[in-house]
């Protein structure tokens, strides 16, 4: 079985996103993806540009690397807006796309007003919309959230659908409109073998082809493992305070989450006073109770822990790199040349 590697870009700036793609692209990476977010994920810089403006311009300074959204949603976006997006990414990058999907963050809606409840049937009346104008000459649909009539899309075509999502809900989403899944690595990599033959048994039922599976991963890479756990330990404690799944995790690991007065992901927002307060309760996080959820160390160690996920059925790894700006392309050239090299050439 081939493995596929990709990374997840920087929000900003500007010319480290580019420089990403290229570096990506001529040395070894098989996939580019960008957030598709109005809020930058980050401690004091909150910076993000629009995910498929962005995504045109890197189909053109790249030739090779699959390009797409990790992920977008169906709620800052009419589905019929994100088919055409997919379409027309799908054109100029000469068949290079893929349209990532998943119910949203508050983030990306509470600040804007926009819709943010019953996030997971608003995607499954998108994902319908989206195939079908992926493939119908007309499509008529009539649900809670979205109504099309007479409605179709020019040029049609089919783009490679990927689904985020670690609940039982998105696994049957993604078993039954999904080219790919793209999981968190949060779930470890037993669970996650043991879903992804669920989805592909389903989708088997179904009558439909092989899901690809994917697995989102935030990574930190350096020679010496002291120095990566420097840089991810802090970071770590934040994203998983945000995790939708942290009561689970943290209560195994003996933390009171009565006392966790901070919203996860459906409803964090960023503030400087959401963040100093997000940092104050991840400082008292003990490390080993969510180190489980990210893949750091040597170069080596990252090697065991995406083999953990091979063994379970893995085949395409989006990486990003949980590290400031300025370590961002000496995280991927180390991933290129100690880490792909060793799946590839080994």
């Amino acid at each position: 079985m081939k493995v596929r590697f990709g990374i997840q870009l920087p929000h900003d700036p500007k010319d480290l996103i580019l420089k990403a793609s290229v570096f990506a692209d001529r040395n070894g990476f098989d996939s580019v993806f960008t957030p598709d977010h109005l809020v930058g994920i980050g401690i004091k810089n909150w910076s993000s540009y629009e995910a498929f403006t962005l995504l045109g311009a890197i189909s053109q300074i790249t030739r090779k690397v699959k390009i797409g959204t990790c992920v977008s949603d169906v709620l800052r976006r009419h589905p019929a807006v994100l088919a055409q997006f997919a379409v027309t990414l799908q054109d100029f990058s000469n068949g290079r796309a893929v349209l990532g999907l998943g119910a949203g963050e508050g983030m990306n809606l509470i600040p804007y007003g926009i819709e943010s409840d019953y996030l997971v049937s608003r995607l499954e009346e998108g994902l319908k919309i989206i195939t079908r104008l992926f493939e119908d000459d007309k499509v008529d649909f009539s649900g809670k959230f979205f109504r099309l009539s007479h409605a179709f899309i020019m040029p049609r075509k089919r783009v490679p659908l990927w689904i985020a999502g670690n609940s039982p809900r998105t696994m049957e989403l993604t078993a039954i409109y999904g080219d790919g899944w793209i999981p968190t690595a949060g779930m470890g990599a037993k669970r996650y073998g043991e879903n992804l033959k669920k989805i592909r048994k389903k989708a088997e039922n179904l009558g439909r082809g092989r899901i690809e599976g994917g697995v989102f991963a935030y990574v930190v890479v350096e020679k010496r493992y002291d120095d990566a756990l420097k840089k991810i330990e802090l970071p770590a404690k934040l994203l998983a305070l945000m995790s939708p799944a942290r009561k689970q995790f943290l209560t195994r690991a003996g933390v009171d989450v009565e006392k966790i007065d901070i919203p996860d992901l459906f409803g964090f927002t960023f503030n400087e006073d959401q963040i100093k307060k997000a940092i104050e309760l991840a400082k008292k996080l003990p490390f080993e109770a969510v180190q489980h959820r990210f893949i750091y160390g040597t170069p080596d160690d990252v090697v065991k822990r995406i083999e953990e996920f091979i063994k379970a059925g893995a085949e395409h790894f989006v990486l990003t790199p949980l590290v400031r700006h300025s370590d961002y392309i000496p995280t991927i050239k180390l991933i290129a040349s100690e880490v792909i090299s060793h799946f590839k050439n080994g």
